[in-house]
Protein backbone atom coordinates (compact mmCIF):
# COMPACT_ATOMS: atom_id res chain seq x y z
CA UNK A 1 0.00 0.00 0.00
CA UNK A 2 1.13 3.59 -1.00
CA UNK A 3 2.59 5.92 1.48
CA UNK A 4 0.75 9.81 1.94
CA UNK A 5 3.93 11.33 0.33
CA UNK A 6 3.10 8.85 -2.52
CA UNK A 7 -0.41 9.51 -2.73
CA UNK A 8 0.12 13.20 -2.49
CA UNK A 9 3.13 13.18 -5.29
CA UNK A 10 0.46 11.21 -7.36
CA UNK A 11 -2.15 13.57 -6.84
CA UNK A 12 -0.18 16.55 -7.46
CA UNK A 13 1.29 14.80 -10.92
CA UNK A 14 -2.46 14.18 -11.82
CA UNK A 15 -3.22 17.93 -11.00
CA UNK A 16 -0.47 18.95 -13.30
CA UNK A 17 -1.19 17.13 -16.66
CA UNK A 18 -5.05 17.84 -15.64
CA UNK A 19 -4.22 22.11 -15.98
CA UNK A 20 -2.03 21.37 -18.54
CA UNK A 21 -4.66 19.84 -20.59
CA UNK A 22 -7.01 22.84 -19.80
CA UNK A 23 -4.61 24.91 -20.79
CA UNK A 24 -3.88 23.67 -24.24
CA UNK A 25 -7.62 23.07 -25.39
CA UNK A 26 -8.43 26.57 -23.89
CA UNK A 27 -5.69 28.30 -25.52
CA UNK A 28 -7.22 26.21 -28.83
CA UNK A 29 -10.25 27.54 -28.80
CA UNK A 30 -8.43 31.18 -27.72
CA UNK A 31 -7.18 30.46 -31.12
CA UNK A 32 -10.26 29.35 -33.26
CA UNK A 33 -12.32 31.86 -32.10
CA UNK A 34 -9.26 34.89 -32.79
CA UNK A 35 -8.90 33.18 -36.26
CA UNK A 36 -12.42 33.44 -36.94
CA UNK A 37 -12.87 36.93 -36.26
CA UNK A 38 -10.17 37.83 -38.47
CA UNK A 39 -11.04 35.53 -41.41
CA UNK A 40 -14.57 37.89 -40.94
CA UNK A 41 -12.56 41.19 -40.96
CA UNK A 42 -10.63 39.89 -44.09
CA UNK A 43 -13.67 38.62 -46.05
CA UNK A 44 -15.64 42.02 -45.02
CA UNK A 45 -12.51 44.24 -46.33
CA UNK A 46 -12.03 42.23 -49.01
CA UNK A 47 -16.06 42.16 -50.26
CA UNK A 48 -16.25 46.33 -49.68
CA UNK A 49 -13.08 46.72 -51.99
CA UNK A 50 -14.54 44.59 -54.45
CA UNK A 51 -17.67 46.56 -54.14
CA UNK A 52 -15.38 49.60 -54.56
CA UNK A 53 -13.84 48.60 -57.89
CA UNK A 54 -16.59 47.06 -58.99
CA UNK A 55 -18.41 50.65 -59.00
CA UNK A 56 -15.67 52.37 -59.97
CA UNK A 57 -14.87 50.06 -63.08
CA UNK A 58 -17.18 51.16 -66.48
CA UNK A 59 -18.18 47.97 -67.44
CA UNK A 60 -20.94 46.57 -69.53
CA UNK A 61 -20.63 42.91 -67.97
CA UNK A 62 -21.50 43.81 -63.84
CA UNK A 63 -24.80 44.49 -62.83
CA UNK A 64 -25.63 47.20 -60.45
CA UNK A 65 -27.52 44.68 -58.43
CA UNK A 66 -24.09 42.49 -58.57
CA UNK A 67 -22.13 45.31 -57.44
CA UNK A 68 -25.18 45.68 -54.54
CA UNK A 69 -24.72 42.43 -53.57
CA UNK A 70 -21.02 42.47 -53.08
CA UNK A 71 -21.37 45.61 -51.49
CA UNK A 72 -24.10 43.85 -48.89
CA UNK A 73 -21.33 41.41 -47.94
CA UNK A 74 -19.48 43.53 -46.13
CA UNK A 75 -21.86 44.98 -43.67
CA UNK A 76 -23.36 41.72 -43.28
CA UNK A 77 -20.31 39.46 -42.68
CA UNK A 78 -19.77 42.50 -39.66
CA UNK A 79 -23.13 42.80 -37.95
CA UNK A 80 -22.35 38.39 -38.73
CA UNK A 81 -18.98 38.92 -36.23
CA UNK A 82 -20.09 40.85 -33.63
CA UNK A 83 -23.21 38.81 -33.18
CA UNK A 84 -21.10 35.31 -32.80
CA UNK A 85 -18.88 37.20 -30.58
CA UNK A 86 -15.63 35.65 -31.93
CA UNK A 87 -13.29 38.39 -30.23
CA UNK A 88 -14.93 38.72 -27.04
CA UNK A 89 -15.16 35.04 -26.77
CA UNK A 90 -11.20 34.63 -27.93
CA UNK A 91 -10.70 36.86 -25.28
CA UNK A 92 -12.12 35.17 -22.73
CA UNK A 93 -10.05 31.70 -23.44
CA UNK A 94 -7.00 34.05 -23.03
CA UNK A 95 -8.11 35.57 -20.13
CA UNK A 96 -8.38 31.96 -19.19
CA UNK A 97 -5.45 30.63 -20.23
CA UNK A 98 -3.56 33.13 -18.28
CA UNK A 99 -5.27 32.55 -15.31
CA UNK A 100 -4.65 28.63 -16.00
CA UNK A 101 -1.11 29.83 -16.49
CA UNK A 102 -0.99 31.21 -13.21
CA UNK A 103 -2.32 27.88 -11.38
CA UNK A 104 0.62 25.89 -12.89
CA UNK A 105 3.02 28.32 -11.72
CA UNK A 106 1.77 28.00 -8.10
CA UNK A 107 1.71 24.40 -8.37
CA UNK A 108 4.93 24.04 -9.97
CA UNK A 109 6.88 26.89 -7.95
CA UNK A 110 4.75 28.01 -4.79
CA UNK A 111 4.71 24.65 -3.38
CA UNK A 112 7.14 22.34 -1.34
CA UNK A 113 8.98 19.68 -3.29
CA UNK A 114 6.94 17.76 -0.89
CA UNK A 115 3.77 18.99 -0.95
CA UNK A 116 0.99 18.36 1.92
CA UNK A 117 -2.63 17.77 1.68
CA UNK A 118 -3.53 21.46 2.82
CA UNK A 119 -1.18 22.65 -0.50
CA UNK A 120 -2.67 20.65 -3.09
CA UNK A 121 -6.27 21.18 -1.59
CA UNK A 122 -5.42 25.04 -2.01
CA UNK A 123 -4.26 24.47 -5.10
CA UNK A 124 -7.64 22.80 -6.02
CA UNK A 125 -9.85 25.39 -3.96
CA UNK A 126 -8.29 28.52 -6.09
CA UNK A 127 -9.01 26.45 -9.69
CA UNK A 128 -12.29 25.71 -8.39
CA UNK A 129 -12.54 29.45 -7.53
CA UNK A 130 -11.32 30.47 -11.06
CA UNK A 131 -13.56 28.30 -12.92
CA UNK A 132 -16.61 29.93 -11.05
CA UNK A 133 -15.41 33.08 -12.11
CA UNK A 134 -14.68 32.35 -15.54
CA UNK A 135 -18.29 30.94 -15.99
CA UNK A 136 -19.99 33.93 -14.54
CA UNK A 137 -17.97 36.06 -17.05
CA UNK A 138 -18.98 33.68 -19.76
CA UNK A 139 -22.84 33.97 -18.85
CA UNK A 140 -22.34 37.88 -18.34
CA UNK A 141 -20.49 38.22 -21.41
CA UNK A 142 -23.39 36.73 -23.56
CA UNK A 143 -26.17 38.70 -22.25
CA UNK A 144 -24.05 41.95 -23.12
CA UNK A 145 -22.73 43.78 -26.32
CA UNK A 146 -19.33 44.30 -26.86
CA UNK A 147 -18.13 47.34 -25.94
CA UNK A 148 -14.80 48.95 -25.99
CA UNK A 149 -13.78 49.82 -22.27
CA UNK A 150 -14.42 53.57 -21.30
CA UNK A 151 -16.86 53.70 -23.88
CA UNK A 152 -20.79 53.12 -24.19
CA UNK A 153 -20.93 52.49 -27.88
CA UNK A 154 -20.75 48.95 -29.02
CA UNK A 155 -16.95 48.02 -30.62
CA UNK A 156 -14.94 45.86 -31.43
CA UNK A 157 -12.57 44.81 -28.57
CA UNK A 158 -8.37 43.84 -29.54
CA UNK A 159 -7.26 40.49 -29.13
CA UNK A 160 -3.79 39.31 -28.46
CA UNK A 161 -1.43 36.83 -30.02
CA UNK A 162 -0.28 34.47 -27.57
Amino acid sequence: MPDEVEVLASRATVMRNTIEAERKSYLSSARLNYGGAQLIRFVSSTAGVAAALLGLIPSQAVEKWEVGVVAAISPALIAAGRQLGFQQKANWHYRKVDRIKTLQRRLTFELPASPSADNLAAVSRAWSALDTDMSKEWEDMQDAPTTRPGSDTPSAVGARNS
